[in-house]
């Protein structure tokens, strides 16, 4: 498959994390609107063929990549005592480092020593207070001048930041995608382009997760298998399937799904709580590295039968047991 770099330069906070099983579900209600449902309908034939033509990757903030879960490096018992020490105290210092650059990302995954360095601060989440608006005074009581009126609450925003400096500076979201040739590279930028115009995620009707696509690129990066690969890392979070590896190193979410477009409608707009491993688990493959791995998890919705959930990883080759 091949590699590609989008560049979304956003234009308001969002209420949802950008990752890649959300940009799965916007695809298929614009690919439902536009085209039909039988074309939807093939379109998810494909991955329950386990032939994906179009794969996703999370929503990263800039050039920073989530920092890979890979097997402890082993303490060199020869080294002098305290060079040894300053290597834990180290690991201590940076053990609560999750963003790493690409040039570390690509050594760590060929298996190299990384010496973490103090790094920019990043941060994503902020909690504001909003007022409840009464729709016929557009004041926040029934009646202005009336005391004891509003209802303040807490919403929870979620916007990159590069926080380190005097003034925070909010940082692009970089997506990268795995597509089947040239042409599903085309419908992929089209598509991010549909989306831009219609927002990202919850409230994105009151201007929640609007952006542009700054850039749309080709990306070469992960391309090479480091030598003696013998494994992979995962850009987005994911469900195994049956037959996946199970060696590995992870962290799970419980993710709460809900129905969007239409279906939020329903009876019962909520899914099934899902475990799902974290982008940045890694597991070992032997020598053979497949594109993906992960499914489609079929009877996720009550209320919709057909509803099916992306749980696809976007798969990096790694070596993961490298010596030093």
């Amino acid at each position: 498959m091949l590699t590609y770099r989008a560049t979304l330069k956003p234009k308001s906070a969002t209420r949802t994390p950008w990752q890649a099983d959300t940009m799965f579900g916007h695809l298929c209600w614009l690919i439902l609107y536009g085209q039909g449902e039988a074309v939807l309908n093939e379109f998810l034939a494909s991955y329950q063929a386990n032939d994906p033509p179009l794969l996703f990757s999370n929503g990263f903030p800039g050039d920073w990549l989530p920092r890979p879960l890979l097997p402890a490096r082993p303490i060199d018992a020869g080294r002098p005592k305290q060079r040894q020490v300053d290597l834990m105290q180290q690991a201590k210092a940076t053990k609560g480092i999750r963003w790493v650059s690409l040039a570390e990302f690509n050594r760590l995954r060929r298996g190299e020593p990384v010496e973490l360095e103090p790094r920019p601060g990043v941060s994503g989440n902020r909690t504001i207070l909003k007022n409840q608006i009464n729709r016929l005074t557009f004041g926040t009581t029934p009646i202005d001048d009336e005391p004891g009126g509003g209802n303040l609450f807490n919403a929870d925003e979620l916007a990159f930041v590069d926080d380190s400096g005097p003034r925070p500076v909010g940082l692009d979201i970089t997506i990268y995608l795995k597509v089947k040739d040239e042409a599903w590279a085309g419908r992929a930028e089209t598509w991010l382009n549909q989306l831009a115009l219609s927002g990202y995620g919850a409230k994105k009707s009151v201007g929640y997760g609007h952006f542009e696509l700054a850039r749309w690129e080709r990306f070469t990066a992960f391309d090479d298998a480091p030598q003696n690969a013998n494994g992979f890392i995962g850009l987005s979070n994911w469900v195994p399937a049956a037959n996946d590896p199970t060696d590995g190193y992870y962290q799970r979410l419980v993710k709460y799904g809900k129905l969007g477009e239409a279906l939020a409608n329903a009876d019962n707009p909520f899914k099934f709580p899902l475990i799902m491993l974290r982008a940045g688990s890694s597991f070992y493959t032997g020598e053979a590295i497949k594109e993906w791995y992960g499914r489609l998890v079929t009877g996720i919705a009550p209320a919709n039968k057909d509803v099916v959930q992306y749980g696809y990883a976007f798969a990096v080759p790694a070596r993961l047991d490298g010596s030093e």
